[in-house]
């Protein structure tokens, strides 16, 4: 009798096992299928459920940190990554997707190592090169990120995102030849990226070909309405046009849609100065230093702003900032170093 009840009650466990993965399971696929439909707090809850009946099932972890980015939740996100690799060090797509959300809080040396990391455990992989660049490239660190797009294309020749990204590289290093003959061949590749477009609109801006730029601007507009970094871009160049009126239109609208871009706090000062509000103009082209130190020109437009008001030593600090970071710097004043 004992031995019938021992085995009944093994019977018993695993029954019990096989209904907790198979529950498991199910939240996971409710998440996904919920997420897919932007029902993001649905899909917490489902993942919180798979959690629940299973603390370390690394992929609802991994899931559930996916959702928190896409809100832009990017602490909690790190957070449920951490999670997941700690229950699943090796999980390979989390320690990737934690490196996403590194970057997008600016910690990227974190970012880089994670990479790095999945770089030696999958050396072949084209898209850890790829996002490799991609890091490095928001660090300035120009050479080196197009050593690893190329090492990307080697691995996956003719992908059009990673040649746009090379392009946008080059545009960087102020080789516009070479930006421009990336940009064109990525066209060749998918003529409807409107990335391309909106890259090849900022090396028309770069040779004063504003008329160009706005043509270009506006294709890649055409191909994804109300993007906020067009949109953005094209109010840059009715700022440079001298058209104040459109440029505050597009620059709000961009705002509107996306707040946490520290380019378009850029465009705001630079309007702000074209239409005299001096104070209002260095309060954000120092809120959009402060929130992204990558972001091009705004220390020559301070450097401007401060020369305008005749506070010299504030517009040579900037000046000399602005050279430091190779922004391209218009001014007479003659700064000693």
């Amino acid at each position: 009798m004992r031995n019938l009840i021992a085995i009944f009650l093994l019977l018993f466990a695993f029954s019990c096992g096989t209904n907790t993965e198979t529950q498991k399971q199910r939240f996971l696929i409710r998440g996904n299928e919920a997420s897919k439909q932007q029902n993001f707090r649905e899909a917490v809850r489902f993942y919180t459920e798979a959690i629940n009946l299973d603390p370390c099932y690394a992929p609802a972890h991994n899931n559930l940190g996916i959702v928190y980015y896409r809100q832009k939740q990017y602490g909690q996100a790190v957070m449920a990554y951490d999670k997941a690799i700690e229950c699943e060090p090796a999980y390979y797509d989390a320690i990737l997707n934690r490196a996403n959300a590194f970057y997008e809080l600016n910690e990227l040396y974190r970012a880089l190592d994670d990479i790095e990391y999945v770089q030696k455990n999958l050396p072949d992989s084209a898209d850890v090169y790829f996002r490799k660049g991609l890091v490095q490239t928001k660090m300035r660190n120009f050479d080196d990120a197009i050593v690893s797009f190329n090492s990307a294309l080697e691995k996956q020749p003719g992908n059009a995102e990673t040649i746009i990204n090379r392009g946008t590289v080059k545009y960087y290093l102020r080789d516009l030849d070479g930006a421009e003959a990336d940009l064109k061949e990525a066209l060749k590749i998918d003529a409807l990226e409107p990335n391309a477009y909106n890259a090849m609109a900022l090396i028309e801006i770069e040779k004063n070909n504003y008329d160009e730029s706005l043509k270009l601007v506006n294709q890649a507009l055409d191909l994804e309405p109300g993007q906020p970094y067009f949109l953005n871009n094209r109010g840059y160049i009715y700022l440079l046009q001298e058209n104040l009126a459109a440029a505050k239109e597009d620059i709000n609208r961009s705002m509107t849609i996306d707040g946490d871009n520290a380019w378009v706090y850029r465009n705001k000062g630079l309007y702000y100065f074209k239409t005299g509000k001096i104070e209002d103009a260095i309060t954000l082209l120092e809120r959009a230093a402060k929130m992204d130190p990558f972001v091009d020109q705004v220390y020559n437009f301070l450097g401007q702003v401060y020369e305008s008001t005749n506070d010299l030593k504030k517009a040579c600090k900037n000046y000399k900032l602005a050279i430091e970071r190779k922004e391209r710097v218009n001014t007479s004043l003659s700064c000693a170093s």
